[in-house]
């Protein structure tokens, strides 16, 4: 059986409190590369007391509910707690107001009793419809459950419209909600305000690092908490993640078997990380007093995050990492009960209810491994605080999931990957049906209160990392995967010196990891194999003659763009382009008339050089020493650099990419 058990929050209180919120670069190499032999592979090698999880999770064979977990990946199996500890367990969580009703049942019966027939039997009646409504368990709920997620569902607005902008998509999912601009940091920030307290964005990583080999691990939320006192006010602190896997879902056929060829699938396509930092209002702390307790905390946060890079977010930038978040394009957003509908998306959210046990292995590495779902995206939140007033424990920390598919059958593959998933690991999801814009607010980084949502001890020892996604160019003398991030919210400029083969290399990777794929081009005869043996996803790989414009429009977040520029010399780009394009510029040899392209490059890839060109490229991306091994590596290796960051690479074509390309050389 599925441990997704099904319905949306339920409605919590806070304790002390106050009102609940609304809903290094490293540098160039200077030693040769070492060679790599033909051998070298292709890819790198708590209990919580939650009333409907527990009656479900302890609920007897006979009730159709499967027993004991066996011990798998890792995760030894739950010892069983018995019929009586079940029916303790489950009496435990039924409230005081259960108990009120059904009294209140009782004492209609009794009170009915001996005035007439048509009286005694509306009390029956009204009494057996209040035992239901409080008694009844459906699907892991109470029924009053039920009709209190139903009534929310039906009340509330649950439709954005067409063309509608993230500020738009902010009121929807968070009412009263505003962004302004302050000081925080060193800097102008964007600041959240709504009449839970204030939040501030940070988006972690260096958006102009675009090589992906260096993992970097993010501490756990609730180690980024300071120690509660007298002068703090309470603080909540979300840790977002997003990511997507490679090869996408959509990219079936020969782009992603070759891909899944190449990566083995331990390779995410595009990852992100933003951190959101919420202080809560509470007696005492005047509007001022909160700003500069925000202030200070994103300060220090910033400190401790130290080499991992975080940056406060303006109010621009805030706004349009709300939308990317929400794969919210300017198309209508529409939630109904089973899922939510943005644009041609569908997205389903999910709370975990029962966390993995304590210190299993594969419990520890369950972040990453949602991220690799099939799914066109997934989005974990996990949000720590703040402690309940004089509890001097682990602040409480939440998990929600949210899954993103181009189609219902795709949503309803990656859901059972999700429930199989979390099983194995000895957690339970409850699915936010009736729900779901509740549970994209708590997937946004917006640092929401979550009704209903379970405590667990800090996850100090989950793998929570950033830095390795991207797309794979090739591998290094260890084997290991090098990878360069060419889709990023700005424009990359991709210089290529080799020839045709290995930019048809570059674009069939970029093609599994969502991308459209568009060929300016004064030769179309050399890429038309390759465009009838690749096909791609809704259609062909456009040619167009150099020159045609392409619409800054396309290309987005989930489908960037791939502008492949093959028309010989180019002049360099002096304005930023649109956001999620890459332009790969190709050239078949380096002339003096490209050094200036060259040295604006975001990211260049150099096939074997000949020794004026080196001289040349060694100048233009400032090499150094290490510009003389560019004449001397195999011709099936490129250099790629970035920042005067120097990496190589094998590009270790696969057998699907030997036949439909041939050897990567250069000519």
């Amino acid at each position: 059986m599925s441990p997704i058990t099904t319905g949306g929050p339920h409605p919590a209180s806070r304790q002390g409190w106050g009102p609940v919120p609304a809903a290094a670069a490293p540098t160039a190499g200077s030693g040769a590369p070492t060679a790599v032999g033909t051998s070298v592979g292709t890819a790198p090698g708590v209990d919580t007391g939650a009333t409907a999880t527990e009656a479900v999770s302890a609920a007897p064979a006979a009730l159709g509910v499967p027993g004991p977990r066996a011990a798998r990946d890792g995760v030894p199996g739950r010892p069983s707690r018995g019929r009586w500890a079940a029916l303790s367990r489950r009496g435990a969580g039924i409230r005081a107001g259960q108990l009120v009703t059904w009294q209140v049942a009782v004492a209609v019966v009794l009170a009915a009793l001996g005035r007439g027939t048509p009286l005694t039997v509306a009390a029956l009646l009204m009494a057996t419809l209040l035992v239901a409504v409080a008694g009844v368990r459906m699907r892991g709920r109470w029924l009053f459950e039920w009709l209190g997620t139903a009534a929310a569902h039906l009340t509330r607005r649950r439709v954005l419209g067409q063309q509608a902008d993230p500020a738009g998509l902010l009121a929807l999912v968070a009412p009263g909600a505003v962004v302004h601009s302050t000081e925080l940091s060193g800097g102008p920030a964007a600041v959240l305000e709504d009449t839970g307290g204030m939040v501030a964005l940070l988006e972690l990583g260096d958006p102009g690092d675009l090589l992906g080999d260096a993992s970097r691990e993010i501490p756990a939320p609730a180690a980024l908490l300071p120690t509660p006192g007298p002068d703090v006010p309470p603080l909540r602190i979300q840790l977002l993640l997003s990511g997507t896997p490679a090869p996408v879902p959509t990219a079936g056929g020969t782009v992603g078997t070759s891909y899944r060829q190449l990566t083995d699938g331990r390779l995410a396509g595009r990852e992100r990380a933003v951190l959101a930092v919420r202080v809560l209002r509470a007696d005492g702390w005047t509007q001022e007093a909160l700003r500069r307790a925000l202030a200070g905390t994103v300060r220090r946060i910033v400190r401790r995050l130290g080499p991992l890079t975080a940056r406060p977010l303006g109010v621009p930038a805030a706004l349009r990492v709300l939308g990317e978040l929400a794969h919210h394009d300017g198309q209508p957003v529409r939630e109904s009960w089973p899922l939510l509908r943005s644009g041609a998306l569908v997205q389903a959210t999910f709370r975990l209810v029962d966390w993995p046990q304590t210190g299993a292995p594969a419990a520890r590495r369950l972040v990453p491994r949602l991220l690799a779902l099939p799914a066109t995206a997934t989005t974990v939140s996990l949000c720590v605080g703040p402690p309940a007033a004089g509890d001097t424990g682990a602040a409480p920390t939440e998990m929600a999931v949210r899954l993103a598919a181009t189609s219902t059958a795709e949503l309803t593959v990656a859901v059972d990957a999700l429930s199989r998933l979390v099983d194995g690991v000895g957690g339970t999801l409850r699915r936010l049906d009736g729900a779901h814009l509740n549970g994209l607010a708590g997937t946004l980084p917006v640092a929401l209160t979550s009704a209903g949502g379970q405590s667990a001890v800090a996850l100090d020892d989950w793998e929570l990392t950033l830095g390795e996604a991207g797309m794979m160019v090739g591998t290094n003398r260890h084997g290991g995967a090098v990878t360069v991030r060419l889709f990023r919210p700005e424009s990359t400029r991709v210089m290529l010196v080799g020839g045709v083969r290995a930019a048809q290399l570059v674009a069939l990777r970029a093609m599994a990891l969502g991308a459209l794929v568009v060929v300016q081009t004064a030769r179309p005869r050399a890429w038309e194999p390759f465009v009838r043996g690749v096909g791609a996803p809704g259609g062909t790989i456009p040619l167009i003659p150099p020159g045609r414009p392409v619409a800054d429009s396309v290309g987005t977040a989930l489908q960037p763009l791939l502008l492949v520029v093959d028309a010989g010399p180019v002049p360099a780009e002096t304005e930023p382009g649109p956001a999620w394009r890459a332009t790969l510029v190709v050239r078949d040899e380096l002339t003096p008339a490209d050094v200036d392209a060259l040295s604006r490059a975001d990211l260049a890839v150099l096939q074997p050089l000949h020794g004026a060109e080196a001289a040349l490229a060694g100048t233009a991306l400032g090499l150094g020493g290490s510009a003389d091994w560019l004449t001397r590596i195999r011709d099936d290796m490129v250099a790629v650099v970035n920042r005067r960051a120097l990496r190589w690479a094998l590009l270790s074509p696969t057998p699907i990419e030997a036949q439909l390309i041939g050897p990567p050389a250069r000519g």
